[in-house]
C-alpha cells in the first residue's frame, strides 16, 4: 500500500475574495478564470492527482455554485471507492448554526467527514495559490521526520512579509510564528541572514490525531495561522518545509494580473507544456481558433477564439474569445464567454464579443464582455483607483466585470 493511501487533502474555497473584486462578485476566488482555460482551483487540484493525493476534499462557501458546478463536471474519478474529488459545501446541522468562520474552523466543521476515512494525515491547501510544489515530496518528507505538523515556507521581501505569516526556525523546526507583522523592530528579528524572510505559503500537513486534538483543545480559534499554528507551538514540534520554486498568492487584483501576463513569457515560471504534469480542467469540445489577418506577438491564444485583423501583444486570450477587425490589444487578460451569440446576439444587446477597432491596454476583460465599436480602454489619464457603470480600475489595472455591456464609442 502507497503511503499516501490514508492522505486526505482538504483545498480551502476561501471567503469573500473583496480584495480580487469585481472578478469576485459572482464567484469564488478559486473559481475565477487562470490562463484562459482553467481555474484557480484547478492547480491545487492537479498538483495533487499527479502527487498521488487522490482523496480531495473542496470546501465551498460564498458564491459557491460556479465552483461547485466546476468541480462536478471535470474530476469525474473512474476509481469511485478509493480516488474522488468532491465538494463539501458550508452546512448547517443540529450541533452547529454557523458557517465557516475561518480556515480552522472550516477543517474542524467537516472533522466528522473525515474521521470517516480513517485517514492518517490531513493536507491542508489553498485553493487560489499558483505554484509548483511537489506535494508527495512534501507529505513524505513530513512523515519521514515523524514531526506532528509541517508547514510550507517560501522566502519573501521585507514589504511582502507584512502580508503574510512570518516565521522564524531552528534546525529546521519552527520556534516563532507571527501573523502579518506590521512592526518594524519585530520584523527586524525575524529576518534571515540574507535579508529575506521565511513566510508561511498556507499549505499544512497534519497527523491526523494532532489536528483533531488541535481544533478540539482550541475550540475558539477560527483560523489557522493566526491562532492554531502560533498555539501548536507550544504544544506539539512544528517543522518548516523549504520551497525553492515559484509560488504565487492570488489575492488581489495586481497579483491575479501579474500571474497570468507570468505565462507570456518565453520561458514562464510554472511550464503548462509538461506533458508529465498537465493542469487538469473542463474538457471541453471546443473548434480550432481562428486567426484571420492577424499580428500576435508573446501571447496564449485558448481553443474556439474566432479573431479577425487584430493586433494582440503580451495577452492572454481566454477560450471563444471574438476580437474584431482593427482593435489592438496589449498586456492584457481576455477571459473570453461560456457560449457564442456573436452571430445571434440577445435582442437589445451587443454580441459577447470585443468589437472593431477597441484599443485595450493593461486590462481584465472578465467573461462574456460585451464591448462595442471604436471603444479605448487605456486608462488615459493613470488612475488608481476608479468605478464607473461599465469598468473598474483597481491598482492602475482596468477590470471590466463579467457580462458589463460598453457602448461604442466608451473611453476611458
Amino acid at each position: 500500500m502507497d503511503r499516501l493511501d490514508r492522505v486526505i487533502t482538504v483545498i480551502l474555497g476561501g471567503g469573500r475574495g473583496t480584495r480580487l473584486m469585481p472578478l469576485t462578485l459572482m464567484r469564488s476566488k478559486p473559481a475565477v478564470s487562470f490562463g484562459g482555460k482553467y481555474r484557480l482551483v484547478d492547480i491545487p487540484i492537479s498538483n495533487c492527482l499527479h502527487a498521488g493525493l487522490t482523496k480531495v476534499f473542496v470546501l465551498t462557501q460564498f458564491n459557491s455554485y460556479s465552483l461547485n458546478r466546476h468541480v462536478h463536471s471535470s474530476y469525474v474519478m473512474k476509481d469511485f471507492r478509493n480516488s474522488f474529488v468532491e465538494v463539501f459545501a458550508a452546512e448547517q446541522t443540529p450541533d452547529n448554526a454557523e458557517w465557516f468562520q475561518g480556515t480552522a474552523d472550516a477543517v474542524r466543521q467537516v472533522m466528522g467527514h473525515l474521521r470517516a476515512y480513517n485517514p492518517t494525515h490531513v493536507l491542508i491547501l489553498s485553493g487560489d495559490q499558483l505554484y509548483t510544489m511537489d506535494l508527495r515530496e512534501f507529505v513524505l518528507s513530513h512523515m519521514d521526520s515523524q514531526e506532528a505538523i509541517t508547514v510550507a515556507t517560501t522566502a519573501v521581501g521585507r514589504e511582502s512579509a507584512k502580508g503574510f505569516g512570518i516565521m522564524r526556525t531552528q534546525g529546521g523546526r519552527i520556534t516563532e510564528f507571527v501573523e502579518k507583522p506590521k512592526d518594524e523592530a519585530l520584523l527586524d528579528s525575524l529576518a534571515q541572514p540574507d535579508g529575506n524572510f521565511l513566510a508561511s505559503m498556507g499549505i499544512y500537513v497534519f497527523c491526523y490525531d494532532t489536528l483533531e486534538k488541535l481544533l478540539t483543545t482550541h475550540a475558539t480559534c477560527t483560523d489557522f495561522g493566526r491562532e492554531i499554528i502560533p498555539a501548536a507551538l507550544k504544544e506539539e514540534p512544528v517543522r518548516a518545509f523549504r520551497h525553492e520554486g515559484y509560488w504565487e498568492d492570488i489575492g488581489t487584483i495586481s497579483s491575479f494580473y501579474e500571474a497570468n501576463l507570468m505565462l507570456t513569457k518565453r520561458v514562464p515560471e510554472v511550464e503548462l507544456y509538461d506533458p508529465a504534469r498537465p493542469i487538469y480542467t473542463n474538457a471541453r469540445y471546443l473548434p480550432p481558433s481562428r486567426l484571420s489577418a492577424c499580428q500576435v506577438t508573446d501571447s496564449m491564444i485558448c481553443d474556439g477564439c474566432y479573431i479577425n485583423g487584430a493586433r494582440i501583444e503580451r495577452s492572454v486570450i481566454g477560450i471563444r474569445s471574438v476580437i474584431g477587425n482593427g482593435t489592438s490589444i496589449s498586456d492584457s487578460i481576455v477571459m473570453g464567454a461560456d457560449e457564442y451569440d456573436f452571430r445571434n446576439p440577445p435582442p437589445g444587446k451587443l454580441p459577447q464579443a470585443i468589437g472593431q477597432g477597441v484599443t485595450i491596454r493593461r486590462a481584465i476583460i472578465d467573461k462574456g464582455a460585451r464591448i462595442g465599436a471604436d471603444v479605448s480602454l487605456v486608462n488615459e489619464k493613470g488612475l488608481d483607483e476608479y468605478m464607473d457603470d461599465y469598468v473598474h480600475i483597481h491598482e492602475g489595472i482596468i477590470v471590466v466585470p463579467r457580462e458589463t455591456m460598453i457602448p461604442s464609442g466608451y473611453r476611458i
